[in-house]
């Protein structure tokens, strides 16, 4: 897994908006949801990253939206932390493809 060094997400998003939990991820990886679903279900790790990656998306669509100054540096590091973070849950998902073929 990749080493997440980052703060909590709700840190940048004021009011900690309400949000459906999990549905980015398995919008993202449709084909994959029956696999997700068992992961939420199993896996306390998998359950916090999905939770980061909504957070992160939710977070991504507010500072696009606001005019101030910080929030190109604040959309400039939420994409980035939402690459690393798609990049991990595929990963997750490959390695269980390859254990499902073994």
């Amino acid at each position: 897994m990749i080493n997440r060094n980052y703060p909590r997400l709700n840190l940048w998003l004021p009011g900690g908006a309400m949000h459906d939990k999990h549905s980015h991820i398995i919008e993202k990886f449709p084909k994959k949801s029956h696999e997700i679903a068992r992961l939420l279900e199993k896996d306390p790790e998998f359950f916090a990253l999905s939770e980061d990656y909504d957070v992160c998306i939710e977070a991504l669509q507010y500072w696009e939206q606001i005019k101030e100054p910080e929030a190109k540096t604040r959309v400039n590091e939420y994409r980035t932390l939402l690459r690393e973070l798609e990049e991990e849950i595929f990963q997750i998902l490959a390695a269980l493809e390859l254990q499902r073929l073994d």
